[in-house]
C-alpha cells in the first residue's frame, strides 16, 4: 500500500515538474520537493535516493524559474519509477 502511495506521489511530482516549465503550480512544488527530499533522506543509499534528492532540489529550482535539460531526465525517471510502483 505504501509503495503505491509513493508511486502516485512520484507520478504527481513528475507531472508537476513538467507543468512548472509552463509556470503552473509554483506553490505546490514546495510540498512535493519536501516529499522527495524527505523520502531521499529516509531511504538513503542507492541510485533511487540520488534521483529523489535531485528531483526535490530541481523542483525548488523550477519553482524559482530555473530550468535545464537535466529536468527531463528527472521527469522521465520519476514517471517510470511511479508507473512501475503502481504496476508492481
Amino acid at each position: 500500500m505504501l509503495i503505491k502511495l509513493f508511486g502516485i506521489m512520484d507520478l504527481l511530482s513528475a507531472l508537476l515538474l513538467l507543468l512548472l516549465t509552463y509556470g503552473i503550480g509554483e506553490m505546490l512544488a514546495y510540498f512535493f520537493a519536501a516529499y522527495l527530499l524527505l523520502k531521499g533522506l529516509l531511504f538513503f543509499g542507492g541510485i533511487n535516493t540520488f534521483f529523489d534528492l535531485a528531483g526535490g532540489v530541481l523542483l525548488i529550482l523550477a519553482a524559482q524559474g530555473v530550468y535545464s535539460l537535466f529536468y527531463w531526465v528527472i521527469i522521465l525517471w520519476l514517471f517510470q519509477k511511479g508507473l512501475f510502483s503502481l504496476l508492481g
